[in-house]
């Protein structure tokens, strides 16, 4: 099933280059040139990190897991809470997870959704929406982590793992969602203040990797050592921007192709367009979703948020990392990443139903 979706994508991929080899008449070529364009931002914004993941793994074995294993918390589980699979998530959890298994679960599927939620997403959309959305930002959000530690059940079903270690394997995932509703009801203001500094932070060590692996590449200087081989990060964000090249072309043929079956979910979750269409487009990126925060309608605008926390980029670049890193289990991350992003926009249209706050405004 992992090769069926790959080969897809590749199909989309082959008629964006023959649109852009006849000129571009289909308009499939700007799918093409937004993927290799990205290249830029992903370097940006991966590069770093990925330099110096052998270097956070490293000192998570040394200091932080021999006092995680005396816990109840497995460390990879703890780490892929709040780092995104793409910007270190994967590879820690390569390093000091206890199995394979443990690996895709809290590398691929918690670092993906909660992960890329908390050192992404969130700051990301504190940082664009305006103060006066900043409740329902925060309403939406609340729907899609509640709705994680279902989706992450159905994916520890589909990797075969044990029923009691699915479990033990959620119940961190149910206490830091737990944390996080708690924090963003009572103490909004605070929540949102210590998200800033995380995401913060993460950028910060993110240049400090790129910076090291400049001086590297440039003079031959090795001021740390064990960072990743230039060639291999650089590699992975290559892969990265290709995929999303077929990626971007396969969104908009489906767009195009179900504009009206598009129109009539719309009609049916009571959203204006703009929402509909920031919805779908989240499916490669939530960036969209947060940029045109101001034309949804109130409603929409807590659903795209909702579903911005289990499903966004499930299409874009993060299974593009996926495909690269963990190829085998891209089917598993597609089903569960959909399955939490649909049932926080169920619970997003429960709770909206009944408010005349969330009335479509076209």
């Amino acid at each position: 099933m992992e090769k069926i979706v790959i080969y897809i994508v590749g199909i989309f991929f082959i008629l964006g280059i023959l649109d852009y080899v006849f000129g571009g008449k289909l308009k499939l070529s700007k799918g093409i040139e937004s993927g290799i364009k990205s290249m830029g931002s992903l370097a940006l914004s991966m590069l770093g990190i990925l330099s110096i993941t052998p270097i956070i793994s490293d000192f998570l074995t040394k200091y932080i897991i021999p006092i995680l294993n005396k816990s109840f918390f497995a460390p990879s589980i703890v780490s892929s809470s709040i780092i995104a699979v793409d910007m270190g998530g994967y590879k820690i959890a390569e390093a000091i997870a206890n199995n394979s298994l443990e690996v895709y679960f809290s590398g691929i599927l918690i670092s993906s959704m909660l992960g890329c939620t908390i050192s992404f997403t969130l700051p990301l959309a504190l940082g664009i929406v305006e103060e006066k959305n900043i409740d329902i930002l925060c309403k939406g959000i609340l729907c899609g982590i509640v709705t994680l530690p279902i989706g992450l059940f159905l994916g520890g079903l589909l990797l075969r793992m044990p029923i009691i270690v699915i479990f033990k394997s959620i119940i961190p995932i149910i206490l830091i969602s737990f944390l996080i509703i708690i924090g963003l009801n009572k103490i909004p203001n605070t929540m949102i203040k210590y998200f800033k500094y995380l995401a913060k932070i993460i950028f910060i060590i993110g240049i400090i990797g790129l910076g090291l692996q400049g001086i590297r590449s440039i003079t031959g200087i090795e001021v740390v050592k064990n960072l990743l081989p230039l060639e291999e990060a650089i590699t992975i964000i290559g892969k990265i921007a290709i995929f999303l090249c077929g990626a971007n072309v396969m969104l908009e043929v489906v767009q195009r192709v179900f504009k009206k079956l598009i129109k009539k979910l719309g009609d049916i979750m009571a959203i204006n367009s703009h929402s509909v269409t920031a919805l779908i487009g989240s499916l490669a990126s939530a960036v969209i979703v947060f940029t045109d925060f101001n034309k949804l309608d109130n409603r929409g605008k807590v659903i795209c948020s909702a579903f911005s926390v289990g499903g966004a980029y499930v299409f874009g670049g993060q299974l593009a990392y996926v495909v690269t890193e963990a190829r085998e289990i891209s089917f598993i991350y597609i089903i569960v990443k959909l399955t939490s992003g649909i049932l926080a926009i169920l619970l997003a249209l429960k709770i909206t139903r009944h408010d005349s706050k969330f009335k479509i405004n076209n």
